[in-house]
């Protein structure tokens, strides 16, 4: 029992070094009021908006907002937390974009509350160019958690939608993970399209402004090469909007639903067995 013990303090000591290696340390204080399922009030005061995760927000009509809420409540309400930072510290609200950490574990050791509630299935993973650290070790929390059907990944609402038109319906607006085979990769000025499907002209797809084609290493001849390839975006929908012609005569192609992506880790690249 005394050398499991140790092997899990060693464990423990190299994980938590690692993401040292990302992560700053910021402020540490009790919690005394969980807002919702990622964000949370300190006794000083500070709101807390936990970075890189998105739980379902709180609505009469959804209970898993509820229920991530009380599953953050048990990790971290009346506790002392460590806030850790590895991008933009606050956001426009003046919340605190952290990483949370409290040490509440078998051995004492910190334990990474952003990830747990991915790990649990309350929460998924929802990145920014300005907030974007240790995204393999989120995704990984996510996946046991979605295959294993916990929390949200049991709702239909919440599950992984295919790159089609009918699976699309209802989504607009929303923050969605949607997956298909890239059928073109379409530079169209300022834009790159990532085509999943097409239906009289109204295609599904990931759209790439300009000014985040830096954002890929290999730029433009990168994102080009995803044609083909099996991949998962996650973003806001924006829903099907007809042809049309503005009022200076510039005439806009009617499109199907579409995720607008400014960073490279709103892209995960499957791999099917």
């Amino acid at each position: 029992m005394k050398l499991l013990q140790s092997i899990f303090v060693i464990l423990a000591f190299f994980a938590t070094a690692a993401l040292g290696a990302f992560l700053e340390n910021g402020e540490k204080g009790r919690v005394v009021r969980v807002l919702d399922g990622d964000s949370f009030v300190m006794e000083s005061g500070l709101i807390v908006r936990m970075a890189q995760i998105e739980a379902p927000r709180i609505r009469s009509n959804d209970p898993e907002g509820f229920a991530a809420r009380a599953a953050l409540n048990s990790y971290v309400g009346g506790k002392d937390v460590q806030l850790k930072y590895g991008g933009l510290r606050r956001d426009r609200a003046g919340r605190a974009l952290a990483m949370v950490f409290i040490s509440t574990g078998m051995l004492q050791e910190p334990i990474w509350v952003n990830q747990e509630m991915l790990r649990i299935g309350y929460a998924r993973v929802h990145t920014y160019p300005d907030n974007r650290v240790l995204v393999p070790e989120l995704w990984q929390a996510e996946r046991e958690a979605r295959r294993a059907a916990r929390g949200i990944w049991s709702n239909p609402a919440y599950q992984v939608r295919f790159a089609t038109l009918s699976a699309l319906v209802g989504a607009e607006n929303s923050f969605q993970l949607v997956e298909g085979k890239v059928a073109d990769v379409v530079q169209d000025g300022n834009l790159i399209r990532l085509i999943f499907a097409s239906d009289g002209g109204a295609n599904v797809a990931a759209v790439i402004p300009q000014r985040a084609w830096e954002m890929w290493s290999g730029g433009v001849p990168e994102l080009m090469a995803i044609k083909g390839l099996d991949i998962r975006v996650r973003g806001r929908v924006q829903g099907s909007q007809p042809a049309r012609t503005s009022k200076k005569g510039k005439t806009y192609p009617a499109h199907g639903p579409q995720i607008w992506l400014d960073h490279p880790e709103q892209i995960e690249f499957i791999i099917r067995r």
